[in-house]
């Protein structure tokens, strides 16, 4: 791919000549993805009651289990014991793991967020130390950010660290820790001296205190809890970056976690989407099954569309953070910082296009059940539970949309991304579009200049304009590559939905473009809705 395109932002700009798709992955990749299904299905299904009723401790087993398939070294390198895997293969195996969620979330947070910071930031010797140690399941480890005032403001967090010597004494309460009830070593953030925001590597021990279990909406099968820390002794050496690094640490650990979020969504979304099309293939009603259904049909046709421009987009990315983790440089180390903080605002844009999508297509399944996905003895039950934390935790889809447009602004002020060239306006096709979008996005984001703090009701729909570029940019990209009718179809879809959007989106931001609302004279829907039914098998 040119360097010209692959950078952040370059979206903006143009479409890529070329992009990493699902297509590409080798036997290999394939492989280990069907290898880590059966897993989850095989060995940790069969304890899910268990882990719901009383015995999260049992995920720990469970996930020293999945160390014997290397799934909790994807992405730490061969020389601390891990796989290395290309962010494309870690991201496949992450929607594989996420067909159980409990497990899922117990998995990414020890994998990302409690084993990337000492990648990033961690000095030889604690590498040296815990990566291999986490590879293996011998540690298992937590991130304890969240506190009971510092939620989206997480760097406003009271807990402090006192330096007494050699040691740093750590005192405060840490909230919606993961992994908590049974972890061994928790990445913990506390402002040394009041004022300096500092990561710490913190094992389990004397002071260190993990209340009850939570009791939450889902997600019954992980460990949640408060963590207490009572002036924990940590020594200096377990100091992870230095005093005052700690925003770094936390954030750029975060947009690799938001990206994982991402793929996790598209798996659970893939089953849930699957057992709602089994359950209206064999649900009949009026003498035919439900699936003939135009009402029922039109839903899985339309969460089938919106989980292939998820994938596209997702893959994409994935290709450029693996092609940013090995650029040149004078470290490797350096060179991963660079990468986890340069695809901020695509990392934010993933996790809220693919959380959303999830919860609009677990929803639909549930719908498609009736009454019975009201009851627990059906599984698109949990699945409902277990899926709506997933536009708050890591950052919520509020402060995500935030996030994606300040990471965007700041960019161009940098100058890696240069606004397109307005023109004449044409939605009519696909290419017609995008340069639409573009134009509007980039008008909107220059307009963002002349304001210090912009008010949100013009974030909002300018996060949700950039969003609906990159997900077509990517899907309508992916199908020219591929030229499947299914692709195509879904293409084309998913271009008319965005196009009806478009019009609002563009009157929302006129006071930031000083444009006149786009006018898009909407088409039917119904022979778009059709061609997806008919290219993925759903015929009547």
């Amino acid at each position: 791919m040119e360097a010209t395109t692959r950078h952040t932002g370059a979206f903006l700009m143009r479409t890529p000549d070329t992009l990493f798709t699902p297509e590409q992955f080798d036997a290999e990749s394939r492989q280990m993805a069907d290898a880590t299904e059966r897993f989850v299905r095989e060995q940790v299904a069969p304890y899910v009651k268990r882990l719901e009723h009383g015995e999260p401790a049992q995920m720990r087993e469970i996930l020293i289990d999945s160390a014997m398939l290397g799934l909790l070294g994807i992405d730490i390198p061969q020389a601390f014991g891990g796989l290395g895997l290309p962010k494309t293969t870690s991201a496949l195996i992450t929607e594989k793991t996420a067909l159980q969620p409990s497990f899922a979330v117990s998995h990414a947070v020890h994998t990302s967020v409690g084993s990337l910071p000492i990648l990033l930031f961690g000095t030889e010797a604690q590498q040296q130390h815990y990566l291999p140690r986490l590879t293996t399941g011998e540690m298992i480890g937590a991130y304890a950010l969240t506190e009971p005032d510092a939620g989206s403001d997480a760097l406003s967090g009271r807990t402090r660290a006192v330096r007494d010597g050699d040691l740093y004494r750590i005192t405060g309460n840490k909230i919606w820790i993961t992994n908590a009830g049974f972890a061994d070593l928790f990445v913990t953030f506390a402002q040394v001296d009041g004022e300096r925001f500092t990561a710490f590597l913190v094992e389990r021990g004397p002071g260190l205190l993990v209340e009850r279990e939570e009791h939450k909406l889902g997600l019954h099968g992980s460990s949640t809890c408060r963590v207490v820390f009572e002036g924990v002794a940590v020594p200096a050496e377990k100091r992870l970056g230095a005093e005052g690094e700690g925003a770094y640490v936390a954030l750029y650990t975060l947009n690799l976690g938001r990206f994982k979020i991402g793929a996790a969504a598209l798996g659970i979304a893939k089953e849930a989407w699957r057992i709602g099309r089994d359950y209206a293939r064999e649900r009949k009603q009026f003498g035919r099954p439900i699936l003939d259904y135009p009402l029922v049909w039109r839903k899985l046709a339309w969460g089938a569309t919106q989980m292939y421009a998820i994938e596209s987009a997702l893959y994409r990315l994935a290709d450029d953070l693996e092609a940013a983790f090995h650029a040149e440089g004078d470290s490797r180390q350096q060179v991963w910082r660079a990468a986890a903080a340069h695809y901020a605002a695509e990392c934010a844009l993933l996790k809220v296009a693919a959380t959303e999508a999830l919860h609009q297509i677990v929803d639909d399944a549930l719908q498609i059940h009736g009454g019975y996905g009201f009851s627990e003895e059906y599984p698109i039950a949990a699945l409902y539970r277990d899926t709506r934390v997933n536009r708050i935790y890591e950052g919520t889809n509020e402060i995500n949309r935030l996030n994606l447009v300040e990471r965007l602004a700041y960019a161009h002020r940098k100058g890696l991304w240069t606004p397109i060239t307005g023109g004449a306006v044409e939605t009519d096709s696909v290419e017609g579009t995008l340069h639409a979008l573009r134009g509007l996005c980039g008008d909107a984001l220059r307009g963002l200049a002349a304001h210090a703090e912009p008010s949100q009701h013009l974030v909002e729909p300018l996060a949700d304009a950039l969003i609906a570029l990159y997900m077509l940019d990517s899907a309508h990209a992916r199908a020219q590559r591929t030229q499947q009718p299914a692709h195509q179809a879904m293409t084309a879809l998913y271009h008319e939905h965005v196009r009806r959007q478009m019009m609002g989106w563009s009157a929302d931001l006129s006071p930031l473009t000083g444009r006149t609302p786009i006018a898009v004279a909407p088409q039917p829907l119904a022979p778009r809705y059709e061609s997806v039914r008919d290219a993925l098998g759903m015929g009547v």
